[in-house]
């Protein structure tokens, strides 16, 4: 999608018809707009998203208010004014032009809510034109409104996209952008589709298949509530955890306050970490002990065997190739062990002879090498194992002690803080430990409903795996059950095509958000994409990765690197559907409308941060 002009009629500060060429090529893939205050670059922003929309940013005021007070002023009460906003963009090898209107009649000085309406033409390249049906409809198909929060923003606000409580709503903006809501849909449907089909078999398929069936509908149903439950959950986590970083930020901004709130910072960081290591070692030596642990109960079993085995061998009676070995001696050597001499071809010669015949299998006596080498291993690997436990569990002793000591540090801070006499500094540390426990409380809640998931996923698992083998003599419910099992694969295999997916887009929006921030930051900050589609920055301090407290400058940098990386990502994504044939030379190409772009940031900031260094994926057009 690319913007050629937008023209305005009364819109808002915008008197009569004003129009803004905004063409762009390579050579111009910027367009400037200046403007001292009120002169109108917010509107301007606005009437984009008014047009596209039909609705305005967060921070406008008076929206009611969309004809310019001068002509509504001027109108005589009953008389009617048009506002207009006029778009024309290509898309893709066509040619559109997008106007949405209304008319307002003046009723009294104040103005009223208009009711506009929406139409959209369609130029072909043989200049034929036709007029869209469902043109809102297709601007979504273009451009969902959804994600335009990445392309048409406030540059003075954009740090919101690195808010806490906004990470759920940019992951999942993200993925329409990235094309993973529709697996997200295709998984939600499912299950209405396999209830519908094993009703026939709750139905005709018997007594026993159809309590199975009934159980595991109750399982489903168990599961959406806890899916649901969890959302709810997580939702509110994330409202805690921003309304927790604000009291902190305002402890970090108090005077007197501020030098023990760093230092509570720093060991807050240090102590998750420690806690981090702590948990990764004691789940290390939990999986060392789960699957090598029985070779510590393995020393008196070895010594057992061997001792057995060398008896058995001074017997003579070990298995062969010892025991041929063993008898192919007594044969060279031309004696039995009873003292017989065993002459060639003569009855005691023979009757060795036999016997030796009759000394094994190969496979036994393959298996007998086997575990004779086995023996001669375990030892080594018991003392590896030795080895290994005892370095981990110095590393749970050290992060333990590290753990012990930072906590320590950490309720002495807290307590200098809840206890010292700075003006609203108590009020701001007791708001700041109920949040504290208030996410804790959250957090086990969290963990205690996705154990609950996981144990309702494998029940199912286990009752899909009895309907399978559970008789069924009606031949509509025998392929109702086909029919579910296939849908119930069907479902797995998306499952993980979306895991797969949205770990894939992560990694590589982490990737690019790390590459265009490090072109424009001075500091020696990393920036993480987290699993959750979290923001954060990071520093190396002594070898140690510590979250780094975000200025709103920072945040803003951050933001803007985000919107780069995803821009890059949603342009590569489009151009990787092979499946729907040759692609437009302009395929994943988007606006990007700024208004007061890098307001908080320094000049140096200003200029690396600037459109013109992002990657050519995007047409950009910004406001100042």
């Amino acid at each position: 999608m690319r913007i050629h002009s937008i023209r305005l009629r009364n819109f808002r500060q915008f008197s009569g018809e004003q129009t803004f060429d905004l063409r762009s090529d390579s050579q111009r893939p910027v367009s400037l707009i200046f403007g001292g205050n009120g002169a109108g670059k917010t509107t301007f922003l606005n009437a984009f998203m008014w047009g596209l929309y039909g609705t305005m940013t967060e921070d406008i005021e008076e929206p009611e208010k969309m004809i310019t007070d001068g002509v509504w002023r001027a109108l005589s009460t009953g008389s009617s004014a048009e506002v207009s906003v006029e778009l024309a963009f290509d898309h893709e090898g066509h040619d559109y032009r997008l106007l949405r209107r209304a008319e307002q009649r003046k009723q009294s000085d104040a103005q009223q809510r208009c009711s506009p309406q929406v139409q959209l033409w369609r130029t072909s390249s043989d200049g034929s034109s036709e007029i869209m049906e469902a043109p809102q409809e297709k601007i979504y198909s273009i451009l969902p409104q959804g994600i335009s929060r990445f392309f048409f923003f406030n540059g003075e606000r954009i740090e919101k996209l690195v808010q806490k409580g906004a990470y759920s709503e940019v992951q999942q903006d993200i993925k329409a952008l990235l094309d993973l809501k529709q697996v997200e849909r295709a998984l939600e449907h499912l299950p209405r589709v396999d209830r519908r089909l094993t009703a026939d078999l709750k139905k005709h398929g018997g007594e026993k298949a159809s309590a199975i069936q009934t159980a595991i509908d109750d399982l489903r149903e168990a599961e959406a509530t806890s899916r649901e439950e969890l959302k709810v959950l997580e939702s509110d986590l994330a409202t805690l955890r921003e309304e927790r970083e604000s009291v902190v930020e305002l402890l970090r901004q108090h005077a007197t306050a501020a030098p023990i709130q760093r230092q509570r910072d720093s060991v807050t960081e240090e102590l998750e970490e420690a806690r981090k290591a702590k948990d990764e070692a004691t789940l290390e030596r939990a999986a060392l002990i789960a699957s090598r642990g029985f070779l510590a109960f393995t020393d008196d079993l070895v010594k057992t065997t061997t001792a057995a085995a060398s008896s058995l061998y001074q017997r003579g009676a070990l298995p062969a190739p010892l025991k041929r070995e063993f008898v192919d001696q007594l044969l060279a050597d031309g004696a039995c062990i009873c003292g017989t001499p065993l002459v060639e071809h003569e009855g005691p010669w023979n009757h060795v002879k036999e016997w030796r015949q009759r000394a094994g299998l190969q496979a036994v006596e393959t298996g007998w090498q086997e575990l004779s080498g086995q023996m001669a291993l375990m030892a080594g690997a018991r003392l590896e194992l030795q080895e290994t436990l005892q370095a981990i569990l110095r590393r749970i002793t050290t992060e333990r002690d590290r753990v012990a000591r930072l906590e320590e540090r950490k309720s002495e801070l807290d307590g200098q803080l809840r206890g010292g006499r700075m003006e609203g500094v108590q009020e701001l540390e007791t708001k700041n430990i109920d949040l504290d426990s208030r996410i804790g409380i959250k957090q086990q809640r969290i963990g205690s409903v996705r154990t609950s998931l996981e144990q309702i996923q494998k029940e199912i698992t286990r009752k899909t795996s009895d309907r399978s083998k559970a008789e069924v003599t009606d031949e509509l419910a025998d392929k109702a059950r086909t029919r579910s099992d296939l849908v119930q694969s069907v479902q797995r295999a998306l499952e993980e095509i979306l895991t797969i997916r949205s770990d894939d887009m992560r990694r590589r929006l982490d990737a690019e958000l790390k590459a265009v921030f490090s072109k424009i930051t001075i500091k020696r900050y990393i920036p993480r994409l987290s699993e959750g589609f979290e923001l954060a920055l990071y520093q190396d301090v002594n070898g140690v990765e510590l979250a780094v407290p975000k200025s709103t400058g920072e945040n803003q940098i951050l933001s803007l690197s985000f919107v780069a990386a995803v821009s890059k990502l949603a342009r590569e994504n489009r151009r990787e559907r092979r499946a729907e044939g040759e692609l437009p030379p302009d395929a994943g190409t988007y606006p990007i409308v700024m208004d007061a772009a890098f307001g908080s940031l320094d000049e140096n900031y200003q200029r690396e941060g600037s459109p013109a260094h992002w990657p050519r994926s995007h047409h950009s057009s910004s406001s100042w």
